[in-house]
């Protein structure tokens, strides 16, 4: 019997997903979304599980134990309901606040119950294998072993928010080691992330999927009506007079904060709420992040929960004088919860093991596919249509020529990478100099909302080309933006922000991705230009594509005219391509 330790993470709640480890070393995660082809996918990810057994190559007997990433977790049906929860104000909170208090006891027993039995009829592991560890601190966690501060041994800030879980919608703690300690607790009626949410609703836009959109509207504001609009804001939440934590401002909890929002930005203009909703946030994160590390004395930071998705505000913290250093989990929302779960049990049942084991050097952790898979899906998907099939000495130089004369190019090799963000493996790829380059995408497969920016992969050698680092953040996962240079401002016109000139970057280095990387340093060989732009590979509305038959799906139903997958290079002919 082999003395490895395997832990399967489980995240049921949104953005479901599965996570496998073995002694600490991130074998696979995958969302649920990617297999089910339903975006932002919720409830037990069955399918995900079997994915990342699959990739570890054991079998859930072998597992040590499978963690459920959160104490509770509410139903499916009620997560796939969220305007009736959300459209709501006063009178309902005070209705709700007279509810039995037994009720929730009870509601929370039956759904650890129904949790416990998912796992064990699916993968006949006897229940005292099944555990269960808080949601903010898997948040936490997630973000503190993932960092590459985590093997240093000094103490870590860890912090969380997001809109609740587990009865709290943040967290400040402190990270040494293997040991989180929490020493404050945002109250999941005073959270942040439910006001972005439900100012994301009322704007008629998804919440829990389209708050970027409204961090991308934000800088078309005029910054004085923004701030003055920002003020209903102020009026529903404030710091704690220790800055540790938000309060509520007055009696409204931020769960029923609909109705107030919509009536105090009535006639208030679309862009200004945005920036309103942004100049706030970036204004109480920013004070919070402040006092957290002037009342603990820590410097170096970690973050996780949905909120440091914000990649706006996540710039503005780390250049906040306090922070030395600080590592914001890629893809910070809840999909990233199994990943904190496996790694926390890990290290709670070896705490002297080797912590550089869970640094993440990547995030490709899906599924791959071979030369036969490609082929059978070509054959299978594309037999009798009008296309060109080639394989190319290396593909890389073939798509990198084609990026330099101008062509959008579709991207599907390798691992695919996890969490939301396309990192070149499953990526929509083009010259990033011609402005022009965004409208085109969108008409032939975006189909983006006017005011999105795409996003820049950056050789990791041109990147103080591109964008100033000072903290040396080295952002390999677009989780933070920063403004750009303006002596090559134009050599990325189409991949940054036209109002604000800010930019998302992927850095990329060989040792991460090394077909990748020569396919961009192919593309600056015959350019000068060490930057492509990347956005991902789906229809709008539909997950990331995981397999060369979604890839090919998505091909043959948009207006995509060239498709780099695997060892191919598929292209449509002239009748198909003037169809579309």
């Amino acid at each position: 019997m082999s003395d490895s330790i395997h832990i399967l993470g489980i995240h049921d709640g949104h953005n479901s997903g599965a996570t496998l480890t073995r002694d600490g070393t991130i074998l696979a995660s995958i969302s649920e979304e990617r297999l089910t082809r339903r975006k932002n996918e919720v409830g037990y990810p069955r399918r995900a599980i079997g994915a990342v057994l699959r990739l570890g190559g054991i079998d859930a007997r072998q597992l040590d134990e499978a963690v459920y990433a959160s104490n509770f977790m509410h139903t499916p049906r009620h997560l796939s309901d969220v305007s009736s929860w959300y459209r709501v104000g006063l009178a309902r909170q005070r209705a709700d606040a007279q509810a039995p208090s037994h009720y929730a006891k009870l509601v929370y027993e039956q759904r650890r119950r129904e949790r416990i039995a998912e796992v064990t009829t699916h993968l006949g592991l006897p229940e005292s294998k099944v555990g269960f560890l808080d949601h903010h601190l898997c948040h936490v966690a997630a973000a503190h072993y993932t960092s590459p501060n985590a093997a240093d041994g000094r103490p870590i800030l860890g912090l969380s928010c997001d809109g609740a879980g587990d009865n709290i919608s943040g967290s400040v703690t402190i990270c040494r080691g293997s040991t989180i300690e929490r020493i404050a607790a945002i109250d999941r009626h005073a959270s942040l992330g439910k006001i972005y949410s439900r100012i994301t609703l009322m704007l008629g836009m998804t919440p829990w999927e389209h708050e970027y959109k409204v961090m991308g509207l934000a800088p078309y504001a005029d910054p004085t009506r923004a701030d003055r609009a920002a003020d209903a804001l102020r009026r529903l939440l404030t710091l704690s007079e220790d800055g540790l934590s938000f309060r509520q401002a007055g009696e409204l909890s931020t769960n029923y904060c609909y109705e107030y929002l919509r009536e105090a930005f009535e006639g208030v203009r679309f862009d200004t709420v945005s920036g309103a909703a942004q100049r706030f946030t970036e204004e109480i994160l920013t004070a919070w992040v402040a006092a957290c590390i002037a009342r603990t004395g820590i410097a170096d930071v970690v973050c996780g929960g949905g909120v440091f998705m914000n990649v706006k505000a996540n710039m503005l913290i780390a250049a906040l004088p306090g922070v030395r250093s600080i590592h914001v989990m890629p893809s910070a929302g809840d999909e990233s919860l199994s990943i904190g779960a496996c790694l926390h049990r890990f290290y709670q049942r070896r705490p002297g093991a080797d912590r550089r084991q869970s640094v993440l050097r990547d995030l490709y952790l899906g599924g791959a596919f071979d030369r036969d898979a490609e082929a059978a899906a070509i054959r299978q998907a594309l037999a009798g249509h009008p296309v060109t099939i080639t394989q190319p000495t290396s593909v890389e130089d073939e798509v990198a020529a084609r990026l330099a004369r101008g062509e959008i190019v579709a991207r599907c090799a390798g691992r695919m990478e996890w969490g939301a963000r396309a990192l070149g493996n499953r990526s929509i790829l083009a010259s990033a100099d011609d402005f022009r380059t965004v409208d085109r995408i969108n008409r032939a497969i975006k189909q983006r909302d006017f005011w999105m920016p795409f996003a820049p992969s950056v050789l990791a050698e041109d990147a103080a080309r591109y964008f100033d680092d000072p903290k040396g953040i080295q952002p390999r996962f677009m989780t933070f933006a920063f403004p750009t240079l303006p002596a090559s401002r134009a050599e990325i016109a189409a991949a940054s922000h036209p109002r604000d000139h800010t930019i998302r970057p992927q850095m990329v280095t060989a040792d991460a991705n090394p077909a990748y990387h020569r396919l961009i340093g192919r593309f600056k060989a015959l350019t000068g230009r060490g930057a492509v732009l990347n956005t991902s590979f789906n229809l709008h509305g539909f997950p990331i594509v995981e397999s060369p038959a979604d890839a090919i799906d998505v091909f043959a139903r948009s207006g995509l005219r060239v498709l780099a997958l695997g060892h191919h290079v598929i292209e449509k002919k002239a009748d198909w391509a003037d169809a579309d």
